[in-house]
């Protein structure tokens, strides 16, 4: 049986990494509650991480090697510095949904969800597209995906500070939800006949990338309505999710203008 983990959905997060806590120190969708660094690595190497957490007012305490395992989760990563960060940048579905009513319905509105992504390197390297191409969020389950980590932030190189993102309870549940309020909710299906670039995205649109080895669920695939292809001239199958995921967001961000049939 698999243990349910409920610190899912928290907004409350252990990072680790000199450059992740740097970024959240300098981000205002950030709020660092605690900084840890390793006492042997304190005064050389997080001299000037140390500065910045100073002018910023966030005390930084050292702890030992031992502590420090414990306290960020992942030795092998954390270069002896980790942070207690909370994201202010979640939101629910329902919330998302009712902010993007009156005026703000003027606003093109245009998501990426993932479906069956359970790599935290590529999910925080999909973070990084949707931040770069200004999409208006990253829709999220807390089923199916891994939950915000270290490895995420870690991937996401600082953009999941700033990176708007949709909790919901499941990608069932969340697309059903954005497809009642006008959404159209669009898969990435290699088989599909039509290109991804040959059509403007709609006004509100949710665009669904699948796992590299099963694409779409039957569940998903059930919702989509239209399905959309990345045209290959190689002799491959497909991308990888991240790589892919990020032409799909500049695109649906405006940013790669759409070629002719």
């Amino acid at each position: 049986m698999t243990r349910r983990d409920f610190r899912r959905g928290e907004t409350l997060i252990t990072i680790f990494g000199h450059h992740p806590v740097r970024e959240a120190i300098s981000s205002s969708s950030a709020e660092i509650y605690e900084i840890r660094v390793e006492a042997k690595l304190a005064a050389k190497e997080h001299r000037a991480l140390r500065h910045e957490a100073r002018l910023a007012g966030i005390a930084v305490e050292k702890i030992s090697r031992e502590e420090m395992n414990r306290y960020s989760g992942a030795p092998r990563h954390d270069q002896g510095i980790a942070a207690k960060v909370r994201l202010l940048r979640i939101t629910t579905i329902e919330a998302f949904i009712e902010n993007t009513k009156g005026t703000n319905a003027r606003h093109p509105t245009r998501l990426i969800a993932l479906d069956g992504v359970t790599n935290s390197q590529n999910v925080g390297m999909v973070v990084r597209s949707v931040t770069g191409a200004g999409l208006a969020g990253m829709l999220w389950p807390l089923v199916g995906q891994p939950w915000i980590n270290g490895l995420v932030v870690r991937a996401a190189s600082g953009s999941i500070f700033e990176c708007p993102i949709i909790r919901c309870d499941s990608l069932i549940g969340g697309l059903a939800a954005l497809q009642a309020a006008g959404f159209v909710c669009s898969g990435l299906d290699g088989t599909a006949e039509q290109s991804l670039f040959s059509r403007t995205p709609a006004h509100r649109e949710v665009f669904v990338l699948g796992s590299e080895s099963t694409g779409l669920s039957e569940d998903v695939a059930h919702l989509i309505d239209e399905r959309v292809a990345i045209p290959m001239a190689g002799p491959l199958e497909s991308l990888n999710v991240a790589v892919a995921a990020g032409l799909v967001c500049f695109h649906a961000g405006g940013l790669l203008a759409p070629s002719p049939r």
